[in-house]
Formats: C-alpha cells, sequence, structure tokens
C-alpha cells in the first residue's frame, strides 16, 4: 500500500496546534525533527495564537499559610452564541508545594506570583516552577517608624526574546509615606550566570518612590507600575526591557486624591494597547469607572474617559466590593470579587459596549464556602484567552526546573526547555 506523507504544514497548522500541552510535551521525544519543530519560535508563535481560554483561580486562607489551593477551569460550553456568557467549570486541581496566594502577572502563559518573599514563575500546562533568587537589602536601614517594601515586577523584551524581572527595594516612614530611599534593581541572563545588578537611573527627573501596588505590567516590552512620591503624588514607573533604561510618568491628581486609600480602588491595565488606570471608585455608589490612559510617555500626556454602567446591570456592582484584574484580548475588563461568595462568579464589563456580564465559576469545592468563623478565605483569579506555553525563556530554561508538581508524573524532569516564549 502507498503511504503519502503529510505537508509539514499541515501538521503544524491543523494537527499540532489542537493539541494540549501535556501531548506536545511527549511528542518532543517522536524525532528530533519534531523536537526542533515543537521548540521553536514559529511554533510558539502560532500555538500561542489559538483561542483557549482558562481561568486559574488560587484560593487561601490567611490565617493559616499552608491552607491554599489552585484550581483550573475551562468554559463549560465554549461554542455557546447566546449574549449570555458560558460559566467555567473546574476541572484540573494545580495545587503544588510553595505555589499560591496573590497572581501578579500572567506573562505568556507563566503565572507570576510571590511566596515566602521570592519571585516564581509558574507555568501551568507543564506544571513547572522556578523559583527566582530573593533580592536582599540589609544595607537599607529602616528608621524607627519606618518600614521597607519590596516589590518585584515581569516583563518580555521581543526583540531579544528575554525576560527580566525588576525589583523595586524602598523604606518610608508610616505615618506620613516620607520616602526615605529607593532602589531598582534588574534580573538578567549575563554570560550564562542568572543575578541581580543594580539600575543605572539616568533619567533627571526619577526620584526615590515607594511601589504602591503589587500588580505590575508589560507592555511591548516595558514594564509599568504605580508608586508614591509623598503623602499626595503617585505615579507610573516604566522600564524599558531592552534598554535597562527607567522614567517615569505623574498621574494626574483629582478631587478626593488627598485620602491615600483612593488608589486601593485603581487597577492597571492595557487599553487601546496603552497604560491605564482603571478608576472604580465610584462604581459601587454611582455606577461610574473612569479610565486614564497615557496617551503619549514621552510628553507625558493622559487622556480620560468616563463610563457610566447601564441601569439595568447596576445590582451585579452594587452590593459588592471587587478588585480589577486585568483585561482579555477583545477588551473586558475583569472584576473579581474581593471576598469568597456563594455562587462565586466574577465580572466581564466590555468597555467598549459599556455591557456587564456575570460569569460564573463552578466546581469550587465546598470547603471554601464553610469554613469556621476563625479562618478568613481571600480569592485571586489570573485568565488566559490564548494556549497555555509550551516552552519557557532563555533565563527561565537556565534556572532549575525540578520543582512541580509531584502528583503530575506524565512530564520527565530532563525535558528540554530552551527556546524563548513569544510576545504577549
Amino acid at each position: 500500500m502507498d503511504s503519502t506523507e503529510l505537508p509539514m504544514d499541515l501538521i503544524t497548522e491543523e494537527i499540532l496546534t489542537r493539541l494540549p500541552v501535556k501531548s506536545l510535551m511527549r511528542f518532543k521525544c517522536v524525532s528530533k525533527l519534531w523536537l526542533r519543530l515543537i521548540s521553536s519560535r514559529y511554533f510558539t508563535h502560532r500555538f500561542l495564537t489559538v483561542h483557549s481560554p482558562r481561568l486559574y483561580m488560587c484560593l487561601w486562607d490567611a490565617n493559616d499559610y499552608l491552607n491554599c489551593e489552585i484550581l483550573s477551569s475551562a468554559l463549560l460550553d465554549a461554542t455557546t452564541t447566546t449574549t449570555t456568557p458560558s460559566p467555567f467549570l473546574v476541572d484540573h486541581y494545580l495545587t503544588t508545594p510553595r505555589m499560591g496566594r496573590h497572581i501578579l502577572q500572567n506573562l505568556g502563559g507563566f503565572m507570576c506570583y510571590i511566596y515566602w518573599n521570592k519571585p516564581r514563575m509558574y507555568n501551568p500546562a507543564t506544571r513547572q516552577l522556578v523559583t527566582l533568587p530573593f533580592k536582599k537589602s540589609d544595607h537599607m536601614i529602616v528608621p524607627p517608624g519606618g518600614k521597607k517594601i519590596v516589590r518585584y515586577y515581569f516583563g518580555y523584551d521581543a526583540l531579544n526574546h528575554k525576560y527580566k524581572v525588576v525589583s523595586s527595594i524602598s523604606v518610608h516612614l508610616k505615618q506620613n509615606m516620607e520616602v526615605i530611599s529607593s532602589e531598582n534593581w534588574v534580573f538578567v541572563l549575563e554570560g550564562g550566570v542568572c543575578s541581580w545588578k543594580k539600575a543605572a537611573l539616568t533619567s533627571p527627573d526619577f526620584c526615590p518612590h515607594v511601589p504602591c501596588k503589587m500588580e505590575g505590567l508589560c507592555i511591548d516590552g516595558v514594564i509599568y507600575y504605580m508608586a508614591l512620591l509623598g503623602p499626595f503624588e503617585y505615579v507610573f514607573v516604566s522600564f524599558d526591557v531592552k534598554s535597562e533604561e527607567f522614567n517615569m510618568i505623574q498621574v494626574p491628581r483629582r478631587d478626593g486624591d488627598e485620602l491615600l486609600e483612593r488608589f486601593q480602588n485603581v487597577g492597571l491595565l492595557e487599553y487601546g494597547g496603552k497604560p491605564t488606570l482603571f478608576d472604580q471608585t465610584n462604581l459601587k455608589d454611582k455606577g461610574v469607572v473612569a479610565l486614564w490612559s497615557v496617551e503619549d510617555a514621552g510628553s507625558k500626556k493622559w487622556s480620560c474617559k468616563s463610563l457610566v454602567v447601564q441601569p439595568s446591570q447596576l445590582h451585579l456592582v452594587n452590593t459588592i466590593t471587587f478588585n480589577v484584574k486585568g483585561i482579555t484580548q477583545n477588551g473586558k475588563v475583569l472584576l473579581i470579587p474581593k471576598n469568597i461568595l456563594f455562587p462565586f462568579h466574577i465580572l466581564s464589563y466590555d468597555i467598549q459596549n459599556n455591557d456587564m456580564r456575570k460569569i460564573e465559576i463552578r466546581g469550587i469545592p465546598d470547603r471554601w464556602f464553610n469554613m469556621d468563623e476563625e479562618a478568613e478565605v481571600c480569592v485571586d483569579v489570573m485568565f488566559m484567552d490564548q494556549s497555555e506555553s509550551v516552552i519557557s525563556s532563555d533565563f527561565v530554561s537556565s534556572l532549575d526546573w525540578t520543582e512541580r508538581d509531584n502528583h503530575d508524573t506524565s512530564i520527565h524532569r530532563s525535558l528540554p526547555l530552551s527556546v524563548s516564549l513569544p510576545i504577549l
């Protein structure tokens, strides 16, 4: 019988891109050709363009550091055409040691977070976990009445296909938020060795600051995070992953900014390719949202857009306090309840069409809704609307990937992970 070989583009476009990550990791062992193909930047780019929405949830008890659970869920009906969004259903348990709590960023399919003061990157598809070394700051003295804050922010350089991590360390007085000192460090791979190096701050208007939000943002190879220069002065700090240049952009002041708590209701997200503040200060009481976008980083110009929630949808927001948790590829802002509630749901806010919808998350273990009175249940969610990651970055691949889920025996510890992930 005649045998006909399938064209490689057919294998790549129509077969391999439709497979789960776990199968692709196994298929690397088929031949050297398949290993090169699956590990190539082209295939990684192609794989990440496949629409595969998945939601990751972390639940923990704030009074019990070891009581933590990580859940993965998929759309119950991905083919629905109704206006009512399909619920998500929990289908995997990803709990593993040295993981959990606040998810800081979704960076090209990696879950970035902090655990025991160490920055960590987790690939939920392959269940591989890498821990970066803690940036020591013993040389920064904390005066009486002072406090030290260490934050980590993650970014990706598409041109050189490299990840970098920024550590912002600051000392300030707790009573009046006066900044005593601050330093910025960059985690890089040089000469095959990963290490922290102190950033050279060349911008004349770059000042000592206190990072005021744990979450950061990366757009086109530039990391952004929010910081305080003083009690009532907020800035965007930007870091170019390629040039390693830092800059600051003053955040416009508004009535009421005298209250430090005001910015607890502000989230950082990408809107129209620009870093944007999603201000929900008046969402619960008045149904009003303000979007502050950086129109021109060079001239430091801002624009503001106000949205008023439809009257028929006000009941979704007027009794529950939400956190802003990013934006999907099609422009829908995700709002996550600050506290666990039953039945659990999140909000999807289409800011282009001013339309808000409730999305239910089913299959959460009952124990999280039946904790004793001493427990303080917290929840965090990460939405991933591109395919999961199949490979790691250059500097991540040089680190030790042996920390992984002990319950997942399908992934061998020595799998090659040597090719960079593409841009987000």
